[in-house]
């Protein structure tokens, strides 16, 4: 963004002593001089239409956004050198700061959903930490179905409840009717039911004849 900004005012310069050099060539000739003014002043709105608005949008749009969004990855790059110095709560802090900052972020609720089935080997409390952030706040309907996907991960990877983790997806099939969301869970359903028949056999084959 820097660089672009200097490029432009550099641009800007060249042009507004380029016109100043005109000026003093078509300077005491009136004709020139009337013709020379129209010019500039074209190519001036041209110029301010075309790169001078659109720079002062964004411009504007970056002094009212990016604070946000740095104080996001400013955390999320702090929680990833927790985590790789396992510091794993440390890592959950972090994303906790963020969520501070911006409760609608749905990448750190994941995460920290991630660190503490993965990494602390408590998956209740991953599950509780989702269901939480899930009941606290209206998601957007891709959030809150990655959120409750992530719920039914948890459940078939971690604790191996396929009761729980059918329930969790029927409610997503009943939720999102119309969406590939509803597909999404039937497909998972079906692997469930495939992951229970497997687990049923093989109970099958070591029990005693």
């Amino acid at each position: 963004m820097q660089r672009t900004a200097i490029i432009r005012i550099c641009v800007l310069a060249f042009l507004a002593l380029l016109a100043w050099w005109g000026w003093l060539k078509v300077r005491g000739d009136d004709a020139m001089t009337f013709v020379y003014v129209i010019a500039v002043g074209a190519a001036a709105g041209f110029l301010v239409v075309k790169y001078v608005v659109p720079w002062f949008g964004d411009a504007v749009g970056t002094a009212l956004f990016s604070s946000g969004e740095m104080v996001g990855e400013d955390a999320s790059m702090k929680a990833a050198a927790k985590l790789a110095q396992g510091d794993y709560e440390g890592a959950i802090a972090e994303h906790e700061k963020s969520l501070a900052e911006n409760p609608a972020q749905v990448f750190p609720v994941g995460e920290i959903a991630k660190i503490c089935a993965d990494k602390l080997n408590d998956p209740a409390r991953a599950l509780r930490v989702l269901r939480e952030r899930l009941a606290g706040q209206e998601w957007k309907e891709d959030d809150a179905a990655f959120l409750r996907f992530r719920m039914v991960d948890i459940q078939l990877e971690k604790l191996r409840d396929y009761a729980a983790a059918k329930t969790l997806l029927e409610g997503i099939i009943q939720d999102y009717p119309d969406s590939r969301h509803r597909a999404n869970a039937y497909h998972r359903v079906n692997e469930v039911e495939q992951m229970e028949m497997k687990e049923a056999m093989s109970r099958r084959g070591q029990s005693p004849a």
